[in-house]
């Protein structure tokens, strides 16, 4: 297999072996991510878990070397709680942007027919497998029995048909990805064929992140306010920007989680979180965003840190449908400007990898070259060219720490080359997401796009930062048709020259994902996927 992440080389062979041959994906199809989830009927047969530090500590549920009701007795009882930056603005992610819903409901509330272990590659879920027919149209998947959605009601391949037919009414979460898919055919309770317009080598990749989530229609009226799936957890509550409840599925189909509850925190405060875990507000930081006490805490005792990967890309939207930013020697001069390093040693003491276009290093197709090194000179140069010297442009900032940081070098360093960059700080995600993604009422914005492969936005004009380019939409069009590694690899370095040639954006770095849990506290995964925070192998040990 020669991509790092493996999905299309599965697809691919699954094509060769022809469309009635039945391909196993997976040498334990019935464990989830190879190390959890088995299937109900073998669990049996062996006989078988933001505010501030009060945000997390007064909800009465006990703490992670705890049981619910506090009696101090680890393991099957117990609840952990989670220290989270990015809040959710709502439960539906089907017409609510911004990472966080899915971040804590997919993989844990909602399953989909496939999922993304930890290494990036798609592996069964409610699927046991799956064949391609040789024209890369038909994907027919075979799905497990006697799964029941949290409600009772029983998953079907209706319920397949139901979920992917309906994207189309989503208006969040770039279901445009999935646009090749037609229809579902339902053959039986337990096959559903995926039906293409045209073939698209994304299409598993999207089906195992939100995309792919599996709905019950009943309960589809209620998405803002309820979810209901077939996961591992079932939707406790929520109290808006606070905090979210999950608790263990007792009817599970596959191995249940070791913990009773989980309860994601919120804090808009990346200190005010790391307190909360010091002080045993919370018991584990998830993309912990305290990168001056990172060190401190990796010395002590108490805790233990992890640093893994995301797909994660904080970037500078240049928007071109504004006249000030229409010349791409303008964006050009930007970049220029910017110095990267300095903005990754301000927002995160150094931690994570500076970028020079849409691209991270876990990706296939990862592009590490700068092409416009930080060059104050060669950027008033192209503004002078351009004859935009003077220039001033608003910048919309969310009110997230390492946005407002970032922020600042930035205005700093455009002010040296005669760029004026007025900051405008922005609730996130309620107002941001609204106006500059909604409304594309900016010139310029930072943010981190956590979800994966989010340069494929640059292959939709409409997209909030506008790149237009029939370039690039041919080379991702070329990508998505592609059966083989080597034309899939090539077509997307294709789109992503076209990308930066362009000067769509400003990319800044890929931060890592730095998770910092309480001693005995185990199980959060090390790298981060883009899609849900994988929190069925969560447990905690018992003390001494």
């Amino acid at each position: 297999m020669q991509r790092g992440d493996g999905w299309q080389g599965t697809m691919i062979a699954m094509r060769e072996n022809g469309p009635q041959t039945p391909v196993p994906v997976q040498p334990e199809p019935h464990r989830r991510g190879g190390v959890r989830r088995r299937a109900a009927a073998i669990a049996a047969a062996a006989a078988f878990l933001l505010a501030a530090c009060s945000a997390g500590s007064g909800n009465g549920t006990g703490n992670g070397s705890g049981s619910g009701d506090g009696t101090g007795s680890p393991g099957a009882d117990a609840t952990v709680r989670i220290g989270l930056a990015a809040v959710p603005a709502n439960l539906d992610f089907t017409t609510t942007g911004g990472a966080a819903i899915f971040q804590a409901l997919a993989g844990n509330v909602y399953e989909g027919l496939v999922e993304l272990d930890s290494d990036g590659q798609v592996q069964p879920l409610l699927a046991t497998d799956w064949t391609v027919s040789e024209d890369g149209l038909r994907y027919t998947f075979t799905l497990r029995e006697g799964i029941t959605f949290h409600d009772g009601a029983t998953f079907t391949a209706e319920n397949v048909k139901f979920s992917l037919e309906r994207l189309g009414e989503w208006s969040a979460n770039t279901p445009g990805n999935l646009a090749a898919i037609e229809s579902v055919e339902v053959a039986s309770p337990t096959e559903a064929t995926v039906v293409l317009s045209e073939p698209d080598a994304h299409l598993l990749y999207w089906l195992a992140g939100p995309l792919g989530a599996m709905f019950d229609p009943d309960s589809v009226s209620a998405l803002a306010t309820d979810a209901n799936g077939t996961g591992p957890y079932t939707f406790g509550s929520y109290t808006n920007a606070v905090r979210m409840v999950l608790e263990r599925n007792e009817e599970y189909w596959g191995e249940p989680a070791q913990v009773a509850s989980v309860v994601l925190t919120y804090f808009a405060d990346s200190s005010a979180a790391a307190n909360a875990l010091r002080t045993g507000g919370v018991d584990a930081l998830f993309q912990a965003e305290a990168y001056d006490q990172i060190a401190s805490l990796e010395s002590s005792e108490d805790f233990v840190v992890t640093t893994g990967s995301t797909p994660g890309l904080v970037m500078m939207a240049l928007n071109a449908n504004r006249d000030a930013l229409a010349d791409p020697r303008v964006r050009q001069a930007i970049i220029h400007a910017i110095d990267k390093e300095a903005v990754l040693a301000a927002a995160t003491s150094g931690y994570g990898t500076v970028l020079g276009g849409p691209t991270v290093p876990t990706d296939p197709f990862y592009v590490a070259e700068e092409p416009y090194p930080f060059d104050p000179e060669a950027a008033r140069a192209l503004l002078a060219e351009a004859g935009a010297e003077g220039l001033t442009l608003t910048f919309t900032v969310p009110n997230r720490p390492y946005a407002q940081t970032a922020a600042q070098v930035v205005q700093s360093d455009l002010a040296k080359v005669g760029v004026t960059a007025r900051l405008e700080i922005q609730e996130f995600p309620a107002v941001w997401v609204e106006r500059t993604m909604g409304l594309q009422d900016f010139d310029m914005s930072v943010v981190l796009h956590v979800e994966p492969r989010s340069l494929t936005n640059y292959g939709n004009p409409d997209y909030y930062w506008s790149h237009d380019n029939p370039n690039t939409r041919d080379a991702f069009g070329r990508a998505r048709a592609s059966l083989d590694d080597d034309a899939y690899v090539a077509a997307m370095r294709e789109a992503v020259t076209s990308i930066v040639d362009d000067a769509a954006s400003v990319w800044l770095y890929n931060p890592p994902n730095i998770v910092v849990t309480r001693a005995g506290v185990e199980g959060l995964p090390v790298n981060y996927t883009g899609v849900g925070i994988d929190l069925g192998n969560l447990s905690v040990a018992a003390a001494g």
